[in-house]
């Protein structure tokens, strides 16, 4: 296969490097029903960890905001401690006390997730309402290392690595469906504090598919490289290239993520315009891993990361400078339509450069995009309170995705080969 620049050639036929269901390396699996229905179960624990227990925040918000108790800088930091809060969950699922009973705290944190979102209905003021968010993100970090390890971990031992593309696009199938919940319960008069109940309910019947279908492989998947290698050198610098970058996709696309339902509030009907832009973002979402993995198997992962951060800047500054809501809308399409994308995309490049720990490096680039995210509502926030629009926040979340962008280009030509050559694969994992 001929190179192109920027990926490693070592990677160009994962399934000749990885064990499958075949394969005596793998082991047994260890589940109910098939490789689909596994990542299907996985698909349900991001839609209501994720879709609903994150991201029912944004279309609620200005129904939180109409009813006075909160300030644009007070909902900033309550989506910062929610962030905070899947920061600390990145750093301590990969202790060796959670990650030897992991399936129990991925259940756990499906608990935690549905009772701080139902539990947001309770009027505790901003500090209350910012120690829930804290501790949902929390359980999201928790659902998101451990559920993704063990969809991937399902994927290359049965051969089907488009089975990342089911599980994240529950991410997107909850953003849609909180959406939803939100537009017809404000059309019934329904106020923040029930249509918070009415999350934590639906993310309760969303639990009930996965309960119990999600258990481990009978051994971790664990390849090695030896310690000290050119390989395993070039990998661990554009691992860290790569995790930086995740960083900054955090920063980048969490403001317009957090804010773009009240930006929309210059718009007239914006009662309506409300629902269709957060429900775009999820419409867009769902398909967005899998159209992004075919451009991958074409162009390679990290160009295809590139393109998807670039594309999320144009969508991120659409959406704070539009005039119209056409210009929204295309900013909510590229937002939906990318950020997941970069999130899946990373995880399995990630997966690649360091496939002898896989959940720590979920946990570490977790980590990374927690931290930005933990930046940037408080950010966007403050910054809007301020200036009374949140343009100049969208410029800054613009500049920081174009450098997660070349952070991510400067990792693809990290991976070169012995003569020096810039190298290309086709991502594994995927």
């Amino acid at each position: 296969m001929n190179a192109r620049p920027g990926e490693d050639p070592r990677r160009d036929k994962p399934a000749s490097a990885a064990p499958t269901a075949s394969d005596p390396r793998a082991g047994p699996l260890r589940f109910d029903g098939d490789p689909l229905a596994f990542a299907l179960a996985g698909a349900c624990v991001l839609a209501l960890i994720m879709g609903i227990g994150r991201f029912a925040y944004t279309p609620l918000l200005p129904p939180m905001l109409e009813a006075g108790g909160l300030s644009l800088s007070e909902a900033g930091f309550v989506a910062s401690a929610n962030f905070l809060g899947y920061l600390a969950g990145a750093l301590l699922a990969t202790r060796d006390v959670f990650v030897r009973a992991r399936v129990r705290w991925l259940r756990i944190a499906v608990v935690a997730s549905i009772v701080t979102t139902a539990a947001m209905a309770l009027d505790v003021g901003a500090f209350g309402w910012a120690v829930l968010r804290f501790g949902g993100g929390l359980a999201s970090a928790f659902a998101l290392v451990y559920v993704s390890g063990m969809v991937f971990d399902v994927a290359v031992r049965s051969g089907r690595p488009m089975l990342g593309s089911v599980l994240y696009a529950g991410v997107g199938a909850g953003i849609a469906l909180s959406a939803l919940v939100v537009h017809l319960g404000r059309g019934i008069g329904l106020g923040a504090a029930a249509l918070w109940t009415a999350m934590g309910l639906i993310a309760a019947l969303l639990a009930i598919v996965p309960w119990r279908r999600l258990t481990l492989p009978a051994a971790p998947l664990s390849l090695t490289r030896p310690v000290g290698s050119p390989a395993r050198t070039s990998a661990s610098r554009a691992l860290r290239r790569l995790t930086l970058a995740y960083g900054c996709l955090g920063f980048g696309y969490v403001i317009t993520a957090t804010f773009i339902v009240v930006m929309v509030r210059r718009l007239p009907d914006a009662p309506t315009w409300e629902f269709w832009t957060w429900m775009t973002v999820g419409l867009a979402g769902a398909p967005s891993n899998w159209f992004w993995a075919k451009v991958a198997e074409r162009v390679g992962a990290y160009r295809a990361i590139v393109a998807a951060f670039v594309l999320e800047a144009i969508g991120v500054a659409l959406a704070a400078v539009g005039s119209g809501p056409a210009a929204i809308l295309a900013g909510a399409v590229l937002l939906g339509g990318t950020f997941m994308a970069i999130t899946a995309l990373g995880l399995a490049a990630g997966r690649q450069l360091a496939p002898e720990r896989p959940d720590q490096t979920i946990a570490s680039m977790t980590a990374a995009f927690g931290f930005g995210q933990i930046i940037g509502p408080a950010v966007g926030g403050w910054l809007a309170e301020r200036s009374g629009s949140f343009v100049s926040a969208s410029w800054l979340a613009v500049g920081v995705l174009l450098v997660g962008a070349a952070l991510t280009a400067s990792a693809g030509y990290t991976l070169a080969t012995p003569t020096g050559r810039a190298a290309d694969a086709k991502p594994a994992d995927r």
